[in-house]
């Protein structure tokens, strides 16, 4: 290919001119580094000369408080962790175990009638029982409470039985159009 003497000249001033950009951005890149390195002297000395005794002063004065609340939570020799599987675990796991119960239970209609009817006939003894005792009163209480979660257990067994839940009904497929594909 030949080029005309115009084209070359122009050619080679551009190639000069690249070649100058290209080491005036090596130069760049050049001052960069060495305004970034020594940004991060200053940020090392800046941490060194206050941000280290702040945090220092901070974690002394802290110090104390956290080490008395540690000891505070160490009761009989047990840790917090020990005290809570101790204590909270087995009864959070009690508790969700008896509401499953009830719930199994409730499913059961002919089980939440007698259970209503061993309730009233409970309540019925206590009530005659209380006025010639004249004593404490708990008795009452657990029936009471005891007739109010059978209550409630006869309420969501009705409202499970009675309630209008198109999703719980899948239509039958008809075996019309599999008997045909068969043959």
């Amino acid at each position: 290919m030949s080029l005309s003497r115009k084209r070359r000249k122009e050619l080679k001033r551009l190639k000069g001119t690249a070649e100058d950009l290209w080491l005036d951005q090596q130069a760049v890149l050049d001052r960069a580094n060495a305004i970034l390195r020594e940004a991060g002297k200053q940020a090392s000395f800046l941490a060194d000369e206050e941000v280290k005794p702040r945090v220092k002063t901070a974690v002394e004065s802290v110090a104390p408080t956290i080490s008395k609340n540690v000891a505070a939570v160490k009761v009989a020799g047990q840790t917090a962790k020990e005290r809570f599987a101790a204590d909270v675990v087995p009864a959070l796991a009690s508790t969700i175990g008896s509401a499953a119960a009830v719930l199994q239970l409730a499913k059961n209609p002919e089980f939440v009638k007698q259970a209503g009817k061993k309730a009233a006939k409970a309540s019925k003894a206590l009530q005659k029982q209380a006025p010639k005792s004249g004593g404490s009163k708990a008795g009452l209480v657990v029936v009471i409470s005891l007739g109010v979660v059978t209550a409630a257990g006869i309420g969501y067994a009705l409202w499970q039985t009675f309630r209008a839940d198109d999703e719980l009904w899948i239509a039958d497929e008809d075996p019309a159009p599999a008997a045909n594909a068969e043959s």
